[in-house]
């Protein structure tokens, strides 16, 4: 196994992806690439009742606070001896990070899965689902910490 990519959201969920890959990374002799999706931002417009959301590119200083962490990211392997780097795509889909992927000839691909209702999962879906079930090499998910009650 010589590439791993580790597929980050910048949430609290991605330490835990990162220790993932710094695990493995370290007993397979692997590179990491630590692969973020810039996104558009959801912006409020307040139009009297009913207040529209509407997506837009991020500001040129979320873009550099988000290169930042994950720079920071890549540092925090290297210090540890993992040969890592960051890849960052500009408001991909699941399709283009996926052919990324593929691209940087991943081995493994380790993502985070945030626990959400099924009634998110049917109206917005899963990115961990989707790479699931279209990836071409095989794929860690890594579950939030997060614990819904039973009931």
């Amino acid at each position: 196994m010589k590439t791993i990519v580790a597929l980050v959201d910048l949430s609290d969920l991605s330490f835990k992806v990162l220790k993932q890959a710094h695990t493995l990374a370290t007993a397979f002799h692997s590179e990491v690439i630590i692969l973020h999706v810039l996104g558009k931002v959801p912006v409020v417009v307040d139009v009297g009742l009913i207040s529209p959301v509407v997506m837009e590119e991020p500001t040129a200083t979320v873009a550099q606070e988000q290169s930042e962490q994950l720079l920071e990211m890549r540092d925090s392997l290297i210090k540890f001896g993992v040969k890592a780097r960051v890849e960052q795509l500009a408001d991909a889909r699941v399709q283009e990070v996926l052919a990324e992927t593929k691209r940087l000839n991943a081995d493994l691909i380790i993502l985070g899965s945030h626990h959400h209702s099924t009634i998110y999962h049917m109206l917005v879906g899963s990115v961990a689902s989707d790479v699931l079930k279209h990836a071409h090499c095989p794929v860690l998910v890594v579950p939030s910490d997060e614990v819904t009650a039973a009931k």
